[in-house]
């Protein structure tokens, strides 16, 4: 198994099949489309191959804030549906803790919509703790 940051248009194309588990609103090109611009505002996506198969994709910002300092902040975080419990996704997960503890970054943030039960689980099994609710406003 191997994980590696996408970087080029024909990684995204193939982080695609998973992320569109995630985020099924996106077609190939409007999801090559807006991976350009995110990675232009610092967005950074790893993805974990097994067998040559992609299986989990990651995606993440370095950010500061005022209440944290520097954190890691998921924007997305899927793998398979078939290839859930399986080891993939804690990899993953345990990957960005890594990269965390290298950079001295003491803290890692996401956002998981109130529906995704068993990504919640996976969260408190990590450890991670419920402290916000996250309000949006379609204008």
């Amino acid at each position: 198994m191997n994980i590696q940051y996408a970087t080029s248009a024909a990684d995204h194309t193939k982080c695609f099949e998973v992320m569109k588990e995630l985020r099924p609103h996106h077609n190939l090109e409007s999801f090559l489309r807006t991976m350009d611009a995110m990675q232009k505002e610092g967005y950074h996506l790893l993805y974990l191959e097994d067998e040559g198969r992609m299986v989990s994709v990651a995606g993440f910002r370095f950010t500061t804030t005022l209440y944290d300092g520097l954190i890691i902040d998921f924007d997305d975080f899927v793998t398979l549906t078939n290839g859930r419990s399986k080891g993939y996704g804690a990899m993953m997960f345990d990957h960005l803790v890594g990269i965390a503890k290298e950079k001295g970054i003491k803290m890692i943030h996401l956002n998981s919509a109130h529906h995704r039960h068993d990504a919640h689980r996976f969260y408190l099994n990590k450890k991670m703790n419920i402290i916000a609710h996250h309000f949006r406003l379609e204008v």
